[in-house]
């Protein structure tokens, strides 16, 4: 299954049918250990499912993140309003400061 198709579950089920984040959690951790579906980068879903329980990041943008970091990049840019005051998601502890980011930041 690809990871886009992961993504847009999480979105439909959270925005269309209002399915609570836990339970999003559990279905998708129960999905991955059903030996008829294949999952594209199931390691990248499994931390991503862990590191989902220990912080309130939305489900859409953490995935994101982890798929990001998985091919080596550092910070994802996001538009969401949550993450405003800096604009990115980072998962490294040595995360950029909000003015180092602002400063390599490019307005298209």
């Amino acid at each position: 299954m690809p990871l886009l198709v992961v993504l847009e579950l999480i979105w439909v089920l959270e925005s269309v049918y209002g399915i609570a984040r836990a339970e999003i959690l559990d279905s998708i951790k129960e999905l991955l250990l059903m030996p008829i579906l294949r999952f594209e980068h199931k390691p990248v879903l499994q931390r991503f499912t862990l590191s989902a329980q220990a912080n309130r990041f939305d489900l859409a943008d953490l995935l994101i993140a982890h798929t990001a970091k998985n091919y080596g990049c550092e910070t994802v840019l996001t538009s969401t309003k949550r993450y405003r005051s800096s604009n990115s998601l980072s998962l490294q502890n040595d995360k950029k400061t909000i003015a180092e980011m602002q400063a390599q930041r490019t307005d298209f």
